[in-house]
């Protein structure tokens, strides 16, 4: 780390901030990784579609300031929803030939200067399914005097499995720094596996790929994951609190998870299933399930955590 050299500075402004460095984790292989202070979480709008009543996934888009994108949990069609800031409905958007058994999250990132919103149907309650999938459609620019509705098909489906059998899967996010795939199982209990699985080159849909165990970590319930668009966080959302992995430069994500995690305050949700960074890397956004799917009653809400300003 480089020597900082001080000429004129109070002795009250040095203890300050020796306290401050002192209240977060050790940065000094990272200097640049210190983790961001986030504020209290906030409301900042109810969703306006009614036919969004069990919002279980959340993605943040890439092509269109100020938009989200969300899709329903089991029960739905393939549909993905838009919406802005202030809850207003901006498209759906109908997967063709795409099947919805359970949704459960999405993700969206940019590689290759390709917008992606990725989506996956993970859910496995039963533990009995065969095989999963991904769909991969690249993100539309939204018009600006009219909502969107469209059908298109999927760019990739990504068919796979895992190399040890069926999970119960709600939460999945891509690194884009390479494109790599993200899985974190869901588990009735103290501990719950991640797995990887690089982006397929294949573009057969019958093609089963093996998405491969890298770690464990020590959270129970699992129910949505981002990572930042630089690939340097990753947060795991229960339906409580979330949890914080940073990942150092050269590093692999299987060397961070082995890392405690810095546990994140989240607001209370009906139902918590999704969560996204924002644009910037750093505010985080969730939705909630309705109260009894009633929509008319209770429409999802819309939350933020933003970063403390000081």
């Amino acid at each position: 780390m480089p020597r900082t050299r001080i000429t004129i500075l109070p002795a009250l402004l040095l203890t300050a901030s020796l306290l401050l460095a002192a209240d977060t984790r050790d940065t000094s292989r990272d200097p640049a990784a210190a983790p961001p202070a986030y504020a209290p979480g906030r409301e900042l709008a109810r969703l306006q579609n009614p036919a969004i009543c069990e919002s279980s996934g959340l993605a943040a888009s890439r092509v269109n300031a100020h938009v989200f994108w969300t899709h329903n949990d089991s029960g739905d069609g393939p549909r993905l929803f838009a919406f802005d800031g202030a809850g207003r409905s901006l498209a759906v958007l109908t997967l063709t030939g795409a099947a919805a058994h359970d949704w459960e999250d999405m993700c969206s990132f940019t590689a290759a200067g390709r917008h992606v919103l990725l989506v996956g149907d993970i859910g496995d309650n039963n533990g009995l399914r065969k095989n999963y999938a991904l769909y991969a459609v690249t993100e539309p620019r939204l018009p600006a005097d009219r909502p969107l509705e469209a059908a298109v098909p999927p760019d990739q489906t990504i068919t796979f499995n895992y190399d040890d059998g069926p999970h119960n899967c709600e939460a999945l996010a891509v690194d884009p720094t390479d494109r790599t795939i993200y899985l974190v199982i869901k588990v009735i209990g103290p501990k719950c596996n991640v797995y990887a699985m690089p982006w397929p080159a294949d573009d057969n849909p019958k093609t089963v790929h093996i998405a491969k165990q890298i770690g464990t970590l020590d959270i129970a319930t699992t129910t949505a994951m981002d990572i930042s668009p630089d690939g340097r966080r990753a947060v795991v959302l229960t339906y409580g609190d979330a949890w914080e992995y940073t990942r150092a430069p050269n590093e692999t994500w299987s060397q961070a998870f082995t890392r405690a995690p810095r546990r994140l305050k989240m607001p209370r949700r009906v139902q918590g299933e999704s969560l996204c960074f924002g644009p910037d890397g750093r505010t985080l956004y969730l939705t909630s399930e309705c109260k009894n799917r009633d929509t008319a009653k209770d429409p999802s809400p819309l939350l933020e955590v933003p970063v403390e300003r000081k």
